[in-house]
């Protein structure tokens, strides 16, 4: 089978396997939407009395932090959890045996995962916060391409990391303590949960360098059109340098593994 086949093969697959497990989207969309609601609400009542916050209004700032929860129901994954237990089990010999690339599999079956999850998810919530909520909306057909191009960026970023963090099993074994202070560092330094303009400098030039601002700072800044349409460019480069960067480093990590892989398990 060739390269194109397997990839779509796991495309499809992806998309298959959450349109399996019709309950966990339905927890997932409700789960979602109690934090996306919550995320509002703080900060709604953190601009009573103020007119700006970090140079941005209550109507900017409430929909930045709102699409930037959104997101991450898009670029979610689990594939540190499943390299990670497929190497506890020893059942990554049997992977590591097939005639393809593993990395390319397991991102394509993300992506096909991502896209079922933007159409039963992200979409449906994103467009019942703006019914709902008094948030804005973009004005220029440009946001839309760029906020596209940075979600499929975003993806591959989130995917490079957990990649990375599912590879770590093969010498610590049980990467679930690494796996948690991704988590951590995603939640603190996306953007997702606390909104990276409020960081005092030097620190928020450092932070907006690194991978994760990537996953939801960036995607929720081209939503609310911070940036300037001429400048749109640089943020989305920023992205695939990263995206490209982690693919990369995550095939270095791949091979250095597989050589002192050591199968343990029935």
């Amino acid at each position: 089978m060739s390269t194109a086949a397997t990839s779509w093969a796991s495309l499809r697959l992806g998309a298959n396997l959450v349109l399996a497990y019709r309950l966990e989207v339905v927890v997932h969309i409700l789960s979602a939407s109690l934090v996306t609601f919550f995320n509002w609400s703080l900060w709604h009542s953190v601009f009573i009395g103020r007119e700006t916050i970090a140079g941005r209004t209550a109507e900017e700032m409430c929909t930045y932090v709102v699409m930037a929860w959104v997101v991450t129901t898009f670029y979610s994954t689990r594939v540190d959890e499943f390299v990670g237990q497929r190497i506890r089990s020893g059942d990554i010999a049997v992977d590591l045996l097939r005639p393809w690339s593993l990395q390319l599999h397991l991102y394509m079956r993300e992506l096909g995962r991502a896209g079922s999850t933007l159409l039963l998810t992200t979409i449906p919530l994103a467009l019942t916060t703006v019914v709902l909520l008094p948030l804005r909306s973009p004005t220029r057909p440009s946001t839309w391409i760029a906020l596209a191009i940075s979600l499929l960026l975003a993806q591959a970023i989130s995917f490079g990391l957990s990649w990375l963090v599912g590879l770590a099993s093969f010498k610590l074994r049980n990467a679930a303590g690494l796996a948690r202070l991704k988590a951590t560092l995603i939640g603190v330094f996306s953007g997702a949960l606390i909104p990276l303009d409020l960081y005092p400098e030097p620190l928020r030039s450092i932070v907006v360098l690194l991978p994760f601002q990537g996953l939801s700072h960036t995607p929720a800044s081209i939503y609310v059109e911070q940036f300037d349409p001429a400048l749109l460019w640089q943020p989305l480069a920023i992205q695939l340098a990263w995206a490209l960067a982690l693919m990369v480093l995550g095939m270095l990590a791949f091979r250095s593994a597989c050589r002192a892989l050591v199968v343990q398990g029935g």
